[in-house]
């Protein structure tokens, strides 16, 4: 009977593990500190997650270059499996990446060459894009101007902003 017990928890166990790991890193790049951002103060409403919710994207200088930041100033990614019309990260990904919700507009004092939008999860909540690239940011950067989602697994990376950007 004890077996049969200890059959069923390993068994469970594994699949919890599985479950939790979706989009959890392997190894996780060493986080960069921040410079100075290249915009104003962050934000201090709160998020609401809501589809016609307005989200302030702005940059930042870091050790990668001049990345796009959320109106909290921290760090936004995209992830190379999702496409402009199909967001891949979902369920536990999404715990560990939050999406940028809602319609993003630039802070006045951003230069953002690249294109802004959204497109629509599977939940129906509208999600902020740049160059059709989905926004999330990353669970464990814990301070704004942090880096540390870049080149988790190969496919979560900054979303850089290049002035000569076409």
């Amino acid at each position: 009977m004890i077996a049969k017990h200890t059959i069923i928890a390993v068994a469970c166990a594994g699949a919890a593990v599985a479950l939790m790991s979706g989009c959890s890193q392997a190894t996780e790049a060493p986080a960069a500190a921040a410079d100075a951002p290249t915009s104003a103060a962050p934000d201090t409403a709160p998020a609401t997650g809501a589809s016609d919710a307005a989200t302030t994207l702005g940059t930042r200088e870091t050790a990668l270059g001049t990345v796009l930041t959320d109106g909290d100033g921290f760090t936004l990614y995209r992830f190379d499996e999702d496409t402009a019309d199909l967001v891949r990260c979902v369920g536990p990904c999404a715990e560990i990446w939050p999406p940028t919700p809602g319609t993003p507009s630039p802070r006045p004092d951003a230069v953002l060459p690249g294109t802004v939008g959204t497109t629509t999860r599977p939940d129906g909540v509208e999600q902020a894009t740049y160059d059709g690239h989905p926004l999330y940011r990353f669970a464990k950067d814990s301070a704004p101007g942090l880096t540390s989602g870049d080149g988790v697994k190969g496919t979560w990376h900054v979303v850089t902003v290049d002035a000569a950007h076409g």
